[in-house]
Order: structure tokens, then C-alpha cells, then sequence
């Protein structure tokens, strides 16, 4: 019984640091904050990719399903405008992330 309740916590855990890196990089790359700022919360701090990058149309397209996942189509959104504006082409990618990608 202890090692499952180790394990879940582990999971929590892991699904915590992964809204966290998804959150702060949708705060990152849409300019509503700063690295600083974000940095100066003093807790963990965990983003999608390099924060001193741009991230890839790859990244952008991982943030995108990831807001979809969690029905925050608003930031979805926003974040398929900025992969669009970047001219990566939609129809590049597997049906399957296209048809995600622009149901935002």
C-alpha cells in the first residue's frame, strides 16, 4: 500500500511540474510576463523549452495539445495564432495534430 501512495504522490507530483512548465511557458512566449518575473516567484520554475529561446513549432504544437487536454482552448487559442504567425504550415504536421491544432 505504501509504495502505490508513494507512486501517486510521484504522479501529482509530475502532473504539477508539467502544468507548471506548460503555464509558465504560455506566460513566457505570449509576452503576459517577463523570465524575470516568473523567475522571481522563487518556487520551482519549470518550462516547455529553453526560456531564453523561442520554442520550436514542435514545442508550440506540444503546448497546444496540452491546453486542449485541459480545456483551455482560450490560451489554445492564442497559441495556435503565434504558431501560425510564426509560417510553420499546419498541413505539414500528421492529420491528427492539424485536426487539433485549428478545432482550438
Amino acid at each position: 500500500m505504501e509504495e502505490y501512495i508513494q507512486k501517486q504522490l510521484k504522479r501529482e507530483r509530475d502532473m504539477e511540474l508539467l502544468d507548471l512548465a506548460n503555464n509558465n511557458s504560455y506566460l513566457l512566449v505570449t509576452g503576459r510576463k517577463t523570465l524575470d518575473e516568473i523567475l522571481g516567484k522563487g518556487d520551482d520554475q519549470s518550462f516547455v523549452s529553453m526560456p531564453d529561446e523561442t520554442p520550436s513549432s514542435e514545442k508550440l504544437l506540444q503546448m497546444i495539445t496540452y491546453f486542449i487536454e485541459t480545456e483551455e482552448y482560450e490560451k489554445c487559442a492564442e497559441l495556435r495564432d503565434i504558431l501560425i504567425g510564426s509560417g510553420e504550415l499546419l498541413e505539414d504536421k500528421s492529420e491528427t495534430t492539424a485536426s487539433r491544432t485549428t478545432s482550438c
